[in-house]
């Protein structure tokens, strides 16, 4: 009996992907190493490599890891924005309208701690936005909205945090009138809550839903007149 092997099959061949899908997939591919092992000893080549691509594709999506870092932190902006709009909704009180979009701040950063420690806690000086935000700052001291100005979406984010501070100062409740030290003041509180869950989760916090709100109760009794 003479056996005949079995010409072997070809391969399924690889399915192809729309670049807005394939775009997304790096990007995750990027987050999740960039978190787990460090900017710096992720490499280009490795994350094609891991995300199943060439270099070749990988470049043409990303110059490099600053481009993906920015892009990271982009998408992250866009479910902050998210978060803070469906909490504004429906608030007419300034005092109460603050107090829940910074409970969707610490919500959106808790729940997402991968990309909130991607975006908030590294330091990569060119990244850093100077004159972008010498523009918000002088386009908000003229009145004009910031909101939905020409700037990155982190800066649209923060537009929405200044103008939820600015509406309780224009209301005659605060003891201080300096918005923008307010809204910075406001954001490292809430920014500090965030940070300590996500990187100490093992210390034994209260609950952090409780934290948060106590936070935000001490930041409001510091912030308005008694």
């Amino acid at each position: 009996m003479t056996l005949t092997a079995k010409k072997p099959g070809r391969a399924a061949p690889r399915k192809r992907i729309d670049a807005a899908a394939r775009r997304a997939q790096i990007l995750a591919v990027a987050s999740e190493m960039f978190a787990r092992d460090g900017i710096e000893q992720s490499s280009m080549r490795k994350i094609a490599a891991k995300a199943g691509v060439t270099a070749a594709l990988l470049y043409k999506h990303f110059e490099d890891r600053d481009a993906l870092l920015m892009a990271i932190g982009e998408g992250f902006f866009v479910k902050l924005a998210a978060y803070i709009d469906e909490a504004a909704k429906g608030q007419r009180d300034p005092v109460a309208s603050l107090k829940a979009q910074m409970l969707a701040y610490m919500k959106c950063g808790i729940e997402n701690p991968r990309e909130y420690h991607l975006t908030f806690m590294t330091a990569l000086p060119r990244l850093r936005r100077v004159a972008e935000m010498k523009s918000f700052r002088e386009r908000a001291r003229r009145g004009e909205p910031v909101m939905d100005g020409d700037f990155p979406m982190g800066m649209k984010c923060f537009g929405r945090l200044e103008r939820a501070v600015a509406d309780v100062v224009e209301a005659k409740l605060t003891r201080i009138k300096d918005v923008a030290a307010l809204s910075e003041t406001v954001w490292a509180g809430g920014h500090g809550v965030v940070s300590l869950i996500i990187t100490h989760d093992n210390f034994g916090f209260t609950k952090p839903e409780k934290l948060m709100a106590t936070s935000i109760e001490l930041m409001l009794n510091g912030l308005l007149k008694t």
